[in-house]
């Protein structure tokens, strides 16, 4: 039996495959959580009282997004191991992107989390600091959004000629127009904006299900 590269061993293409596809679920389930909760209001006080009522939501979309975001560190590892061999350059630039996405996602956690989560009995309790948080971090995932679409771009061009087939370079190419109009649900709405999601995971999936079989 051969792998894909010379030296890589055939359970990181596993578990990188099985990671990739939970991911995009968890990534899925987050934005069906968002469209439940609705998009939050403008003003800061508004904002308060929508965290308080959505409390239990907006806590389990913080932790599904948690760990969205690190399960894509074994994912990137196995994509790049799957494509550096014949599109090195690209694939470097493109995998890069998206582990500068996991950092990021991991901070945008931990702003979104005041607003439901104590730490040492404080809560956010005034309306400037509520809209700080809701700013930044539907700030950041719009940034993480245009960054996903530019790296999904990327990787499609590289996996033309590899063994991810036909069709999933075309789904990435698709998958990163949703992204970059995604990253503007405040534009589009939430039905459109839990579409691109949706599309966004289809592409998850697929290429997943490629890792893990691979060999």
């Amino acid at each position: 039996m051969t792998s894909t590269t010379p030296h890589q061993p055939k359970g990181t293409y596993r578990l990188g495959g099985a990671a990739f596809v939970a991911s995009g679920l968890l990534f899925l389930l987050r934005a069906l959580l968002d469209l439940v909760t609705g998009p939050p209001p403008s003003g800061g006080a508004e904002i308060l009282a929508w965290a308080a009522s959505q409390a239990t939501l907006l806590a389990i979309a913080n932790e599904v997004l948690f760990f969205a975001a690190m399960l894509m560190v074994p994912a990137v590892i196995a994509l790049y191991s799957s494509l550096a061999g014949t599109h090195k350059a690209t694939t470097a630039a493109a995998c890069g992107i998206m582990a500068v996405v996991i950092p990021v996602l991991a901070v945008l956690v931990i702003v979104h989390g005041r607003l439901v989560y104590p730490v040492y009995g404080i809560r956010i309790s005034t309306p400037d600091v509520a809209a700080l948080v809701i700013a930044v971090f539907y700030g950041g995932l719009h940034a993480t959004g245009i960054l996903l679409g530019v790296a999904t771009l990327v990787l499609s061009l590289a996996m033309r000629r590899g063994s991810y087939g036909r069709w999933i370079p075309y789904l990435g190419i698709a998958t990163s127009a949703a992204d970059l109009v995604g990253a503007y649900p405040y534009l589009i709405g939430p039905v459109p904006t839990l579409l691109c999601h949706a599309l966004s995971t289809a592409w998850f999936v697929a290429v997943g299900a490629v890792l893990y079989k691979m060999r």
